[in-house]
C-alpha cells in the first residue's frame, strides 16, 4: 500500500508521495532572505572588502552571503485544509502560522501572526483552530474561531503549553502537553546576590542570561465549553509529549525520560562570564575560519571531522541526541529498522478502559492513519506500523520530528 504524507526534516518541509520525497518551499522564508540578502548587498560595500578595512569600517560577517547564512529557520507544524497547505514556521524572533493558496501554491496568506506572540503548533477541527502561542517567555493555548483574526486563550500562568490536539470524540475537548516553567523569588534572588551587587542590577543581570528551565511534562485535557482541566499523563520521571487522539477514544504519546533544559538563573550569568574567554576564543577562530574559506577555499580546520561530529552528535526535538551511539545500540538490540533515536523514547497507546501497551521503541514522530496504521520516524527512516503488529519500512527520510497526512 503507498502511503502520501507530508513531514519536516531538520526545520524543512517535504511531501512523500508515489514513493518520492519532494521539498516544500516556504514563499515567506523566501521573501524574507530576499530582503535580508538585498538589504546586505546595498550595504556590503561599506562593511568588506579591502577598502572597508582600510577606512576602519570593516565588519564581519556584513556580506550577503552571511547574512542570510545566519538567519534561524524552521518549520514546526505541517497540516492540509480544503486543499490548502497550512504550516507554522519560526523565523528569527517571530513565528507565525500560514498557508498555500489552493490554486497557486506559490501564493501565501497569513493565517495568524503577530510581532509579539509566536505561534507554533497549531491542530484543525472544522474551521475552529488550536494553537500554542508564545509570549513574554510564557507558551499557552488559544482557539481561533472561523473568522476571526485574535484567538482566545485558555491557560495561563508559568508553563510552556505547547502541542494541543483535538480530541477525536469531544469536539470541545483538547490534549496538549504542559511543563512548568521555574520561578524564583526575589529572596531567593537576594540570597545568591554577590557582596556589594546591587539587587536591582543583579537580578536584571540574571533575567538577560537564564534561560528558561522547564519541569517534566505532562499531557492534560482541557474542555473548553466547560473550562475544565485535568492531567492525564504525568510523572516527575518522565516527559509525555506529542498526544494524539483516536476515534475510539484511545490516547497515544511518547513517553521518554526527563532531562532538565535551560540554565537555572542562579548561575546562568555566572557561568557566561566563566565561558566568555572559551567563546571569544571560538569567535575569532570563526571569523578567520570566515576568510579563509572566502578567499583561499580552504577552512582552517580538518572540515571532514567537523561534517563527521556535527552528524554524531546533535539536537532532535529539543534534545541532545549521539546518534552513532543510539543507532549502534539499536542495532545491538536486534531492531528490525534501526534509527538514532533512544529506545528509552517510547511510542504507547492508552486505550479508554486505562491499558496503556508499548507500540515501539525510538520514536520522535508519529501519525495516525484512518486506516488503524501508524506512521512514525526513528530519526533515520519513516516507518508504517500496521495494527497486527507488522512494521514496514516506507522511506529513509533522516531526522523526521513531525509526521502528518
Amino acid at each position: 500500500m503507498s502511503h502520501s504524507y507530508l513531514y519536516i526534516s531538520d526545520g524543512s518541509m517535504f511531501v512523500h508521495t508515489g514513493g518520492q520525497d519532494h521539498p516544500i518551499r516556504s514563499e515567506v522564508l523566501e521573501t524574507y532572505l530576499r530582503k535580508i540578502r538585498d538589504s546586505a548587498n546595498r550595504t556590503e560595500w561599506k562593511r568588506s572588502g579591502s577598502g572597508a578595512m582600510f577606512t576602519n569600517a570593516f565588519q564581519p560577517g556584513a556580506d550577503a552571503q552571511s547574512r542570510v547564512a545566519a538567519v534561524n529557520a524552521a518549520v514546526g507544524c505541517m497540516a492540509t485544509k480544503n486543499g490548502e497547505l497550512v504550516y507554522s514556521i519560526r523565523i528569527d524572533d517571530t513565528a507565525g502560522i500560514y498557508r498555500k493558496f489552493k490554486n497557486d501554491h506559490t501564493q501565501e496568506g497569513i493565517v495568524i501572526s503577530s510581532g509579539d506572540t509566536a505561534y507554533h503548533d497549531f491542530d484543525y477541527n472544522g474551521d475552529r483552530l488550536v494553537v500554542s502561542a508564545a509570549f513574554a517567555g510564557e507558551s499557552h493555548i488559544g482557539v481561533l474561531e472561523a473568522g476571526k483574526t485574535i484567538c482566545d486563550t485558555y491557560t495561563d500562568g508559568p508553563s510552556w503549553d505547547s502541542e494541543p490536539v483535538w480530541s477525536k470524540t469531544n469536539p470541545n475537548e483538547i490534549y496538549f502537553s504542559s511543563a512548568g516553567l521555574a520561578v524564583q523569588s526575589k529572596k531567593d534572588d537576594e540570597d545568591h546576590a554577590p557582596g556589594g551587587v546591587p539587587y536591582g542590577m543583579y537580578r536584571a543581570m540574571m533575567q538577560s542570561a537564564a534561560r528558561p528551565v522547564l519541569g517534566p511534562s505532562a499531557i492534560c485535557l482541557m474542555n473548553i465549553a466547560t473550562g475544565t482541566m485535568q492531567e492525564v499523563l504525568a510523572d516527575d520521571a518522565y516527559d509525555f509529549v506529542h498526544p494524539q487522539s483516536a476515534p475510539d477514544g484511545s490516547l497515544y504519546y511518547i513517553r521518554r525520560p526527563y532531562k532538565q533544559k535551560g540554565t537555572p538563573r542562579s548561575s546562568g550569568c555566572l557561568v557566561d562570564i566563566l565561558l566568555f574567554p572559551f567563546r571569544m576564543v571560538r569567535a575569532l577562530f570563526g571569523f578567520f575560519n570566515f576568510f579563509s574559506v572566502k578567499y583561499s577555499g580552504k577552512t582552517l580546520s580538518n572540515s571532514g571531522d567537523v561534517k563527521r561530529r556535527d552528524e554524531e552528535q546533535m539536537f532532535i526535538d529539543g534534545n541532545f541526541i549521539q546518534a552513532e551511539k543510539e543507532l549502534k545500540e539499536n542495532q545491538n538490540k536486534g531492531d528490525k529498522n534501526p534509527g538514532i533515536i533512544p529506545r528509552s523514547w517510547e511510542l504507547h497507546r492508552k486505550s479508554p478502559d486505562g491499558t496503556d501497551t508499548l507500540l515501539r521503541r525510538g520514536v520522535v514522530a508519529y501519525r495516525l492513519m484512518q486506516n488503524g496504521d501508524v506512521l512514525v520516524s526513528n530519526g533515520s527512516c519513516v516507518l508504517c506500523l500496521e495494527p497486527d503488529g507488522n512494521e514496514k519500512k516506507i522511506s529513509d527520510a533522516p531526522r523526521v520530528t513531525y509526521l502528518n497526512v
